[in-house]
């Protein structure tokens, strides 16, 4: 990706980053939680979906992060959303 459009994704995610920097501290947290259970718990089509949405949320925040981290911070995130992904497809089959 090119530095230009790397900063117009942040441009256009900022009015987005700033609402959640005024929700509690806790409602972020509780959001992907009850993501994450609801996922686990649904199983099937909803629980695939439920999972789905939280990996693009956390591959979202890995892409916002990306610059500050270094390369074992970068490897466990990845890891993270690709275990949620691959977790949402074995629902599916």
């Amino acid at each position: 990706m090119t530095p230009s459009s790397r900063r117009a994704v942040e441009l256009r995610l900022g009015p987005v980053v700033v609402l959640l920097s005024r929700l509690p501290r806790a409602a972020p947290f509780l959001f992907v939680l009850a993501l994450l259970l609801g996922g686990l718990a649904a199983r099937g089509l909803l629980g695939a979906v439920l999972l789905l949405v939280l990996a693009a949320l956390l591959g979202l925040l890995l892409f916002l992060a990306w610059p500050a981290l270094d390369a074992a911070s970068r490897a466990i995130r990845s890891a993270i959303v690709a275990l949620v992904v691959v977790r949402a497809v074995l629902f599916l089959t």
